[in-house]
């Protein structure tokens, strides 16, 4: 009885070791609050993410404050553990917006995150960015995170730099919304042109020559 009583003392302290061991190696994100984001403009958001295993994606979910699902964006990779984003520009009406560091495992499951930071946003707020974050700013992918997000803008987001999506179940696609817009602004400049065009000529001869091929 007393040897099966050690051996029951023995399990329970390696259960106890390797409990701890595995609480201790837990993977963890973290986000910094950041003082403000610029109406209109771009800001950055820095973190960092222990234990990036193969497969697993870092990403900075966002929305505007209390309002409907949240969208995301890639982490990018800085040094070490260190990692960053750059979330759309918000719009005038959208004050504040809610984020946090995130996880996401190859399925897209969240496996872990961080706390949830609020930010202020506005109009006197000054982010420089750095030309690596500048050309993240301008070819964003964004994803979604609910059924009803997909064909509607980015909720209180410009949608300058927006050029891709993804929705909830993970299928990328081109920004349908925000890509119609631009071709519309482009097919009525083109409607301009010609108008231009035939207001500038100016008829030099009332009785121009004859064509060489005319009799």
């Amino acid at each position: 009885m007393r040897a099966h009583g050690l051996l029951a003392v023995g399990f329970l302290a390696a259960g106890w070791l390797l409990g701890g061991a595995a609480a201790g190696s837990a993977q963890t994100v973290s986000v910094e609050k950041v003082a403000c984001l610029p109406t209109e403009e771009n800001g950055v958001v820095r973190g960092t993410v222990s234990d990036l295993k193969v497969g697993q994606s870092p990403r900075l979910y966002f929305r505007w404050r209390e309002h409907e699902a949240f969208y995301w964006v890639a982490m990018e990779a800085d040094a070490g553990t260190r990692y960053w984003a750059v979330p759309p520009k918000p719009e005038n009406r959208n004050d504040h917006v809610e984020y946090y560091g995130a996880v996401a495992d190859p399925t897209g499951k969240v496996v872990a995150r961080s706390e949830a930071q609020v930010v202020k946003v506005t109009d006197d707020c000054k982010v420089q960015l750095n030309p690596k974050e500048r050309g993240v700013a301008e070819n964003l992918t964004v994803g979604e995170t609910s059924p009803d997000q997909q064909g509607q803008k980015v909720l209180a987001f410009l949608c300058d730099g927006v050029v891709t999506r993804i929705n909830h179940a993970g299928i990328r696609r081109g920004d349908e919304v925000c890509r119609a817009c631009v071709v519309a602004w482009w097919q009525k400049k083109s409607l301009l042109i010609p108008a231009a065009g035939i207001i500038g000529v100016i008829v030099t001869d009332d009785d121009p020559e004859p064509s060489p091929s005319r009799p």
